[in-house]
């Protein structure tokens, strides 16, 4: 749970200082919520990873996925 935390809370910090510039009304609330979208992104590819035996590379068609989501 650290690991993510620090994620978490990294993302977090990033994206409320690129919310901020953009002039966003809700900078804090936009961060929390793309930076809990994009936890739960990185978990999931981790743990499909995982599942599949080491084999299916976190980084698989990762551009593509993040253009969907971003």
């Amino acid at each position: 749970n650290q690991f993510f935390d620090k994620i978490e809370s990294t993302l977090k910090h990033s994206l409320r200082e690129a919310t901020e510039t953009s002039g966003s009304a809700t900078p804090t609330v936009d961060a929390q919520v793309q930076a809990g979208v994009l936890l739960a992104f990185v978990a999931g590819r981790l743990q499909r990873f995982v599942r599949s035996g080491f084999k299916r590379l976190p980084s698989e068609h990762l551009e593509a996925s993040l253009t969907l989501i971003l």
